[in-house]
């Protein structure tokens, strides 16, 4: 099987470019390879110590920033991050602890031997289900200490069936596989898998990195003083439905809604304001004019979250996946979500003890604003358990570090 996944590794890297001229997004994929070889040449100093990450893209990045700054500290070496797509590589520019950025080189024996050659990392860092099997061998005959982080397996996945030993035994070769929870590590040890430790959730260190952060937003200081800001963020249609519909009975003197949609176009941010018949101020104006603001603006959301009493996360009640509610509760704010959210591992237990709300539909969104609205020792019991999960599953960046070594 792994002469099969060469031959065919090697085969679709020779069909891409004929692809490319009728795939727009495989034409892209090319274009932004070009060179690529080149290009990490003339940038890095063969003579520095490296450490290499890999995330698919900006979101399995984010997850991996705490360990980033630590290793860093630990070490002081540069740190080359790779990216398979290209949501991460847009904004290299915003990411300060990172010597070098590039795109991963497709995963052929060719590409993966002169990549690891020039780079020629101590370490190397795989992100969440970022297993490719040439890197991986390369990596073992060079020496490099390979592990993978965030890791989050299920007894389901296509590398534990009859005919994918092969990839097993790529897996087994990271020196630690750091997992987020006992089932984890449970499937891993059941198919010989032991290089294995629990460390929980890089999710939670990297929200709590937030805090330290400057989160002011000067227009809504005076605000916050005077209203119950409720902040609905990371919205698809389905949340913005019951949202709106909720707005316009209860679009009381001293409530003030933002709502944050994932899409901000300019078409999507109309047909939302088009939902009112009252007026609708927009995050980017100069003055707010209304209690109804939309964010059309990139990069708040986190800061907006430190304002408010409230906040509804959403992409739960539609099949789109729902949002990171960790970064509302970072705040120890309560927080509503949809209806689907067991894929995530932290709503689930967040539900499960009290302190996220998971609501179905229109009639159990109301009573749920409602009370959340007009009780405040509803929102501080919610608070309570919230604060008290996140204190108690701190610090999984810290018990990988003392298991990395050179």
């Amino acid at each position: 099987m792994n002469l099969l996944y060469r031959i065919l590794i090697n085969l679709i890297a020779s069909l891409l470019p004929s692809i490319g001229v009728f795939n727009k997004r495989v034409k892209r994929f090319l274009e932004l390879r070009k060179d690529t070889f080149n290009k990490i040449s003339s940038s890095i100093n063969s003579r520095d110590n490296h450490i290499w990450f890999h995330a698919a893209s900006l979101g399995e990045y984010e997850l991996a920033v705490p360990l980033i700054l630590k290793l860093k500290k630990k070490f002081n070496y540069k740190i080359i991050l790779t990216f398979f797509s290209d949501s991460g590589f847009k904004l290299k520019k915003r990411i300060s602890e990172i010597d070098y950025t590039f795109y991963l080189p497709l995963d052929t024996k060719t590409n993966s031997q002169k990549f690891i050659k020039i780079i020629n990392p101590c370490i190397s860092v795989f992100v969440k289900s970022e297993i490719w099997p040439n890197y991986i061998d390369e990596l073992h005959h060079h020496g490099s200490k390979k592990y993978l982080i965030e890791a989050n397996f299920k007894k389901t996945d296509w590398y534990f069936n009859f005919f994918n030993s092969w990839i097993r035994n790529k897996i087994k070769t990271f020196d630690k596989i750091f997992v987020q929870d006992q089932n984890s590590k449970h499937v891993l040890n059941e198919n010989e898998i032991n290089n294995v430790e629990i460390v929980g959730s890089l999710k939670i260190d990297r929200v709590k990195l937030q805090l330290n952060l400057n989160n002011r937003i000067d227009k809504f200081e005076e605000l916050s003083k005077n209203k119950k800001i409720i902040v609905c963020g990371s919205t698809w249609k389905e949340d913005e439905e019951i949202i709106t519909e909720y707005i316009k009975k209860n679009n009381h003197e001293d409530l003030f809604w933002i709502i944050a949609p994932h899409n901000t176009s300019n078409d999507n941010l109309k047909r939302i304001k088009h939902n009112f018949s009252v007026p609708v101020s927009y995050f980017s104006d100069e003055k707010i004019q209304s209690n109804i603001l939309l964010v059309d603006t990139i990069g708040d959301l986190k800061k907006l979250y430190s304002y408010c009493k409230i906040a509804y996360i959403g992409g739960g009640m539609g099949n789109t996946g729902l949002h990171n509610i960790l970064e509302a509760c970072v705040f120890d704010i309560p927080v509503v979500i949809g209806k689907n959210y067991k894929k995530f591992l932290e709503s689930v237990d967040l539900v499960n003890k009290g302190g996220v709300i998971s609501i179905r539909n229109q009639i159990e969104f109301n009573n749920q604003f409602d009370k959340l609205i007009s009780d405040g020792n509803y929102r501080q019991k919610l608070s309570k358990i919230i604060s008290k999960y996140l204190k108690n599953r701190t610090g999984a960046s810290d018990r990988i570090i003392k298991s990395i070594s050179l």
